[in-house]
């Protein structure tokens, strides 16, 4: 799901109205109209204040996507932070390589403990 489809699923199951959302985050009703249709993305400010606002974490309001947020900088630098979100297939995999590699460490260790024992 899209961030903004999160954004109109947790604005409409809490009862509020684009317009209400938009006052409490402060930005202006088209502003918000845009994160709602995906037109746009809220900076990280934004983004935090509409995780207050619904109590949530930041990063529950992103998508399973890689997105690009872009943190508005007075000095026109880019200060963009990348999020990339890991499918659960994925961390499975990193895990098992983990666990192989623990399975190997502990291994080599019993084998060097073998080889001081026999001098």
């Amino acid at each position: 799901m899209k961030i903004g489809e999160k954004l109109k699923t947790l604005r409409t199951s809490k009862g509020y109205t684009p317009e209400i959302v938009s006052e409490k985050i402060g930005v202006s009703k088209t502003t918000y109209g845009r994160y709602e249709r995906n037109e746009s993305v809220p900076d990280l400010n934004i983004l935090e204040s509409i995780a207050n606002l619904y109590e949530l974490e930041m990063f529950e309001l992103l998508s399973d996507e890689k997105i690009i947020l872009n943190q508005n900088n007075k000095k026109g630098d880019n200060n963009g932070l990348v999020i990339n979100q890991l499918s659960e297939k994925l961390i499975d995999q990193y895990e098992k390589r983990i666990n192989e590699k623990d399975d190997i460490i502990k291994e080599l260790k019993e084998t060097i403990a073998e080889l001081k024992s026999k001098k």
